[in-house]
């Protein structure tokens, strides 16, 4: 026979219900601790934290919590900042653009606003000359051509026999004296002018009145366009600073018009030897207008006159020439000046280059 238990026996249901209440049993006393430990935080808090400050906790919290939220930041900022630069690029790209061509268009404007006034600034300079020769018929011409070189020793102007103009004319700019007409076309003339060593001036020194013969002195490699004023005869009163004038003595210009300045004096003991340095007034690296005197200078045209020869370092003949024989006039070479411009030849008048000079004959005598 079988033996029969002693123990209480459970089925296997009960032992299942057991166990799910002890199972919500411990759930709910740690949802109670829980909400006690909340509970007594809270009041540690609001115990602990004191007028305006924050409480330790809340600085603990804030404490670690606050690199987080900073490299968070940064990282949002930064991939914000990415894709809006990706999104703006192309507009970017645009207005870059636009602006270099307004800036390229305001500095050629500025260009043309200097320009515009450098001009005015000469025109009004010519315009003063112009006032003060007006009784010797100006005309203002512009350059239209020069010959290679840093000085403006010949040049053309837009003005021919179509406008008057012709052989001989003095030409001036607002400064003073520039040369004088040597050829004439139509529309077009050349310019020799003071400081080429084929001029020479007839002037004086408008302090002392003292007369003399400024001659060029200029070449291709000079470095300063200075001139030598020769047949100076009270040289001694001469001091640098003395202004020149024409004396309107060569029949070339009319008189007082200013040439430039003394710069330095030769104290030579011998007076033929002596002379005088002057600085043109003149700015003979810059000549952009120019006005031509369209007056012509009267001349001593009395017959009889003996011709003077050019007074140039050639041998003497040794015999007197027959006179058939053409030696008392200076030769001239037509063709001395060749521009680079294609202007007309045909129909153009051309004077002499070089003309002597009564102080030439004198200093002979």
């Amino acid at each position: 026979m079988a033996k029969k238990s002693t123990g209480r026996a459970y089925s296997k249901a009960q032992v299942e219900k057991q166990r799910r209440a002890r199972g919500n049993a411990i759930r709910r006393a740690i949802f109670v601790v829980a909400v006690l430990a909340v509970v007594v935080l809270a009041v540690v808090f609001l115990v602990l934290r004191g007028g305006e400050g924050a409480s330790v906790g809340e600085n603990a919290i804030g404490s670690a919590f606050s690199p987080l939220q900073n490299a968070f930041s940064s990282a949002t900022k930064w991939v914000r900042d990415l894709f809006q630069g990706w999104r703006n690029y192309d507009e970017l790209e645009a207005n870059y653009q636009e602006l270099f061509l307004e800036n390229q268009q305001l500095s050629l404007e500025l260009q043309s606003a200097e320009e515009a006034v450098a001009e005015n600034q000469r025109l009004l300079s010519l315009l003063d000359a112009q006032s003060r020769y007006e009784e010797l018929d100006p005309l203002y011409a512009r350059v239209i051509a020069r010959d290679p070189g840093q000085w403006f020793d010949t040049f053309s102007v837009n003005r021919g026999t179509n406008d008057g103009v012709s052989v001989g004319m003095a030409v001036v700019t607002g400064d003073g004296l520039v040369g004088r007409i040597y050829e004439v076309g139509l529309n077009y003339a050349k310019v020799l002018t003071i400081i080429d060593s084929r001029s020479a001036v007839s002037c004086l020194i408008e302090r002392t009145r003292d007369n003399g013969v400024m001659r060029g002195q200029i070449t291709a490699t000079s470095d300063s366009p200075e001139c030598y004023v020769n047949y100076v005869q009270n040289i001694a009163n001469i001091v640098p600073g003395d202004t020149l004038i024409t004396s309107g003595t060569d029949s070339l210009y009319p008189k007082g018009l200013v040439v430039g300045t003394v710069t330095a004096v030769s104290r030579a003991t011998d007076t033929a030897g002596s002379y005088v340095i002057a600085m043109p007034s003149v700015d003979f690296q810059h000549i952009e207008e120019v006005l031509i005197l369209r007056t012509v200078v009267e001349t001593d045209e009395e017959e009889g006159l003996p011709v003077v020869a050019t007074p140039t370092p050639v041998p003497r003949p040794t015999s007197t020439p027959a006179p058939s024989m053409a030696a008392d006039e200076p030769e001239t070479d037509e063709n001395i000046f060749v521009f680079p411009t294609a202007m007309p030849e045909s129909g153009a008048t051309i004077g002499p280059v070089y003309e002597e000079l009564p102080e030439d004959t004198w200093a002979e005598s």
